[in-house]
């Protein structure tokens, strides 16, 4: 009889601690254990990481992990388990969008390893779009056994919110090389006109929107009568980079003679003085209405969704001698508000840039 029993005992000892191991991992799936968990990492880290030149690699390695993104990003969800065998068999692994689907440019993707997968922000996804999904992209996974499954992952979407602009000109100067390609008066130059180059930003700066297009939108001027205003040459386009600026310069500027028929000092006849009274009137002042929108390469340059709207704000005044003082200010949130990015220059003077 003993002879029998012995093997029963040990049979049932090991089917005891299998179903107990078993069992606690059921139990710890009912509250999400952290024997399996979903990390993730973002493929560039933050644009305020990448313009601090004194970032350490671990830094943005940490920054990586964060789970705002914004539209343009991709992210690669990793799948870590403390008991490899419940993860067997690895081609049985499923992962599945259950928020957010319709953000994302070509739903998720598995490569190398089922383990891991990937999911790029459409570049093109609208505000509209995001607001009507509440802003979230969620992830889960599921595995053959079924066990100690960890929490979905959970990504806050979020579109540019709005733009600043800082000047890159200096006296007629674009890093050391003269802004000869604008056409504008430089610094000392007897003509009338001022000039800048603007590196814009497009904000926040906690996420990274390499890779999303901009386009300037026209939405009319307003100018008094005698006013030199012309409307608005628009529709140009702008990749954004690593560090969420616009990878060309937005080049701004006015000058006496454009077309032909914006000469500042036109004179249309003398006063009883034999003072010279001009075409136009003085001071002279008008503004760009710009919408600045996301851009997915149609045709017809429509946009597809508003970023902001900002406003740019021409002012010329005679200083008399056949002198002009011009001034531009661009990226006005409110045309009331003081300088935001403004140059002024006078014939033969120098450029100011404020700030």
């Amino acid at each position: 009889m003993q002879a029998f029993h012995g093997p029963c005992l040990v049979r049932t000892v090991a089917i005891f601690i299998l179903f107990s191991s078993f069992s606690l991992l059921h139990a710890e799936d009912e509250e999400f254990s952290d024997i399996m968990e979903l990390v993730s990492e973002t493929e560039n880290c933050s644009a305020k990481l990448a313009r601090d030149k004194n970032a350490t690699e671990e830094q943005k390695k940490e920054d990586r992990k964060r789970r705002k993104i914004g539209i343009g990003e991709t992210v690669t969800v990793t799948l870590n388990c403390k008991k490899p065998f419940l993860l067997e068999p690895k081609d049985q692994i499923q992962w599945k969008v259950i928020e957010g689907k319709e953000l994302l440019e070509d739903g998720l993707k598995t490569e190398e390893t089922t383990e891991k997968a990937k999911f790029r922000i459409n570049p093109c996804a609208s505000k509209e779009q995001i607001q009507q999904s509440g802003g979230k992209v969620a992830i889960e996974v599921e595995t053959e056994l079924g066990t100690a499954l960890p929490r979905p992952i959970e990504f806050d979407v979020v579109f540019p919110e709005h733009l600043t602009a800082e000047h890159e000109t200096l006296g007629g100067m674009v890093k050391g090389v003269p802004a000869a390609d604008m056409g504008f008066p430089r610094d000392g130059d007897p003509a009338h006109g001022v000039s800048a180059q603007l590196l814009v930003s497009i904000h926040p700066l906690d996420v990274c929107f390499k890779g999303i297009r901009v386009i300037e939108k026209d939405k009319g001027y307003v100018g008094a009568a005698g006013s030199l205003a012309q409307p608005h040459a628009a529709d140009s386009v702008w990749s954004v980079g690593l560090d969420n600026r616009f990878g060309l310069h937005d080049n701004i500027g006015i000058k006496s003679g454009v077309n032909g028929h914006m000469q500042w000092d036109e004179i249309q006849g003398y006063d009883a003085d034999g003072h010279p009274v001009y075409k136009h009137s003085y001071p002279n002042e008008f503004t760009w209405n710009c919408l600045f929108r996301t851009y997915g390469g149609d045709e017809n340059k429509e946009g597809i969704s508003d970023i902001a709207t900002v406003f740019q704000n021409f002012y010329i005044e005679s200083k008399g001698e056949g002198l002009f003082y011009a001034r531009i200010r661009k990226f006005l949130v409110d045309t009331k508000k003081k300088d935001e990015c403004s140059v002024e220059r006078t014939s033969g003077g120098d450029h100011i840039f404020k700030p």
